[in-house]
């Protein structure tokens, strides 16, 4: 799950370090106790990684792999189950308006029948189940294309892609990566960082590797991603199609001007 940036911070926020107690960082930061400090959860999980080429970890992934299809402008999102039965489940979008100011919705849905958003969206960073479980697919469209999904008793999306808001930096801390491509001699999983800057659309790729089974990095200096960066940590497998793949990454969302409530 991505945090999505919040305006909302304990009143005053402080530290608790000011009345003379100690608290770890990390735990000040998910308390909301440091001003314009969030913190980003990512999780990606796939059963799709095939070899053709490399793609990110979500739920309309396919062995062929391919770059996720971000949105080019701002729109509704349609939003329906798989299911008739799921009329009593609510689910809160957390993304991004065409501004990349951080929004929310919570989409109540209606089984097969589809619900459209009041607001439109940008980029959707995660969303959550807020009330019932579904028990089909819920899929979000922005016109033709399916932009995130939910699968059935899972309640979240599981995507290893966000993009920065505007007036903020992401510092990755920390990546995990785990797979299986195949169960055969001399397997092996590609990764790598891909970020697209906007509005420029500058296209970098950092962060290469090739592992067996595992690959843990733990930044010693924070890597930065500046506001409106797109970003999407991609894997491909070399055993064929359908290895199960999953990732974590880990870091500190901080708002640029960090005396600003």
């Amino acid at each position: 799950m991505a945090a999505t940036p919040s305006n909302t911070f304990v009143s005053p926020p402080h530290s608790v370090t000011v009345q003379g107690a100690y608290e770890p960082f990390d735990l000040q930061v998910a308390r909301n106790q440091i001003m314009g400090h969030d913190h980003i959860d990512l999780f990606g999980y796939s059963t799709a990684v095939g070899s053709t080429a490399m793609g990110p970890l979500w739920e309309g992934l396919t062995s062929s792999g391919g770059n996720y299809p971000f949105p080019g402008s701002a729109g509704t999102i349609s939003v329906v189950s798989a299911s008739a039965s799921d009329t009593a489940v609510t689910m809160l979008i957390s993304g991004l308006n065409a501004s990349f100011v951080p929004i929310t919705e919570s989409v109540a849905l209606n089984g097969t029948t589809a619900v459209v958003t009041t607001q439109s969206f940008l980029r959707i960073n995660n969303v959550t189940t807020t009330a019932g479980n579904a028990v089909g697919n819920v899929t979000f469209t922005r016109g033709a294309t399916v932009i995130a999904q939910v699968n059935a008793g899972i309640g979240q999306t599981q995507m290893s892609v966000y993009t920065v808001p505007a007036g903020y930096t992401l510092y990755i801390t920390y990546f995990q990566g785990d797979g299986n491509t195949t169960t055969t001699s001399g397997a092996f999983m590609n990764t790598r960082l891909r970020t697209t800057q906007n509005p420029s659309g500058v296209v970098l790729v950092s962060g290469q590797a090739t592992y067996l089974n595992n690959l843990t990095v733990a930044y010693g200096v924070p890597f930065a991603l500046t506001e409106k960066t797109d970003f999407e940590f991609q894997f491909q497998g070399s055993g064929g199609a359908g290895a199960r793949q999953n990732c974590y990454v880990g870091g500190y969302l901080i708002k640029n001007d960090s005396q600003t409530p």
